[in-house]
């Protein structure tokens, strides 16, 4: 029994390649683009997905490091939460609690209303250690994309080397605003003419809000409307520093060092 177990383990794994532990380094290093980290995360949560199906139950694989992947990832996960005793006996200790992309999309919603802007087309994903939201914006000179994605951390440090655009904020966090960039690096771009400009705001404990705009409706595919994204960087960063953003518990993956 535990031979053929062994056996159908060993299959169900043998082609399976393990998150690379530079992924998000190589993600970094390509210009820290919101979308490219959203994709690594999504990677990451479909090999978990995989493994899950594989009926991987032996130890050793850990893909995700947060509680609620501990028995995804193979490793024994208790079946009761944690507690803490009380003068009055034992209270067990309340979750921490996610953030879902329903909510997400409400903030980013409050935080762009204003006078003569028309929010149409919402967009949701995520859920657990990220959340992401858009709308598409029209100010009456050109209806364009806003997207946020809220991260309970394990993306590197935009200004863990000094750079361009960095400031560091009285709390400790870091704030990076990037240069509008084209979205194409080939003869697409003269087609469609799309361009964006981003903004991270990375905390101390490695959670982070990423904010992008676009001068078009749709990040790709779509032909842009104005020359230059909806929000300026000062809006952007405005955006990304908001207290009214709800926040993923801290994610226990770290990102890999900058060589």
């Amino acid at each position: 029994m535990n031979t053929q177990l062994t056996d159908l383990m060993q299959r169900a794994t043998e082609n399976l390649e393990p998150v690379s532990p530079d992924l998000l380094e190589r993600t970094v290093a390509k210009g820290l683009r919101q979308r490219r980290r959203r994709t690594a995360l999504l990677t990451v949560s479909g090999a978990a997905a995989v493994l899950a199906t594989a009926g991987v139950v032996g130890g050793g694989i850990q893909l995700l490091s947060s509680p609620a992947d501990a028995g995804v990832a193979g490793t024994a996960a208790p079946l009761t939460k944690p507690s803490v005793k009380t003068s009055s006996g034992v209270t067990k200790a309340p979750p921490a609690k996610g953030v879902t992309p329903k909510e997400t999309l409400a903030t980013l919603r409050t935080l762009l209303t204003a006078p003569g802007r028309q929010l149409t087309k919402p967009e949701t994903w995520g859920g657990g250690d990220y959340a992401g939201a858009a709308y598409v914006v029209d100010d009456g000179k050109g209806a364009a994309r806003v997207d946020v994605m809220v991260s309970g951390g394990g993306e590197g440090n935009p200004c863990a080397t000094a750079r361009s655009g960095c400031t560091t904020l009285a709390d400790g966090s870091v704030l990076y605003v990037s240069p509008v960039s084209p979205e194409y690096s080939d003869g697409r771009q003269a087609q469609y003419s799309v361009v964006s400009r981003f903004v991270t705001l990375y905390r101390p404990d490695g959670r982070n809000i990423n904010v992008t705009s676009y001068n078009g409706p749709a990040e790709k595919g779509q032909q842009h409307t104005r020359k230059q994204p909806i929000l300026s960087a000062a809006e952007l960063s405005t955006l990304a520093k908001s207290k009214s953003w709800k926040l993923p518990p801290v994610n226990a993956i770290k990102p890999t060092k900058q060589k």
